[in-house]
């Protein structure tokens, strides 16, 4: 199948359809993932940071670990560090994952629909998990604040909280646009 995009940039993405640098339609299996586009590029670096993170706490237990049973001296606080990396890393994920279209799927209800309806509902899915999206990113911002203005630390380390809020809000922010463009070109689809 082979749909038309109402949105001329042609740097913004659309799992399943797309619209290549020339022009051209490209069909379902083509166009998973179009490369190239600012949006697209912000949201895999992000997810690649938070990749990035999670491979140091990774490392950080292992050596944690292994100090705990060959030397007796493990990392002082890794479970508060692995905390607030795990924290980040999943709002990292979120806006990619998004756009690739990982989030799980029911069919049930959708297979005998058409393509306009699919469309459609997809378009009305994005929206709500942009305003979902929205309550979460608002909620961090203030809770970012009152973290920081009451100065709320870790117990063991004294690590400051809010320095995994505001990480966290860039990805809840992010996760928030590629809901709108999201809905938008699937409301596009939906009319044609």
């Amino acid at each position: 199948m082979t749909e038309k995009l109402c949105w001329p940039m042609q740097s913004v993405w659309l799992p399943g359809t797309a619209m290549s640098r020339t022009g051209r339609t490209i069909p379902d299996k083509e166009a998973d993932y179009i490369a190239g586009g600012t949006l697209e590029r912000l949201s895999r670096g992000i997810a690649l940071l938070g990749g990035m993170l999670l491979v140091g706490v990774m490392l950080m237990t292992v050596i944690s670990v292994l100090g705990r049973y060959l030397f007796n001296a493990p990392i002082p606080g890794d479970y508060e560090i692995t905390e607030l990396a795990c924290a980040v890393a999943v709002f990292a994920f979120f806006p990619h994952c998004h756009a690739r279209g990982g989030n799980i799927v029911v069919e049930f209800f959708t297979r005998k629909m058409g393509p306009r309806g699919k469309a459609l509902l997809d378009a009305v899915h994005h929206g709500v998990f942009m305003v979902v999206a929205g309550l979460i990113s608002w909620r961090l911002f203030v809770g970012g604040l009152h973290k920081l203005t009451d100065g709320e630390t870790t117990l063991f380390l004294g690590i400051p909280l809010h320095w995994a809020y505001f990480p966290a809000l860039i990805g809840a922010v992010l996760l928030v646009v590629v809901c709108v463009v999201m809905a938008y070109r699937r409301l596009c689809a939906s009319r044609q």
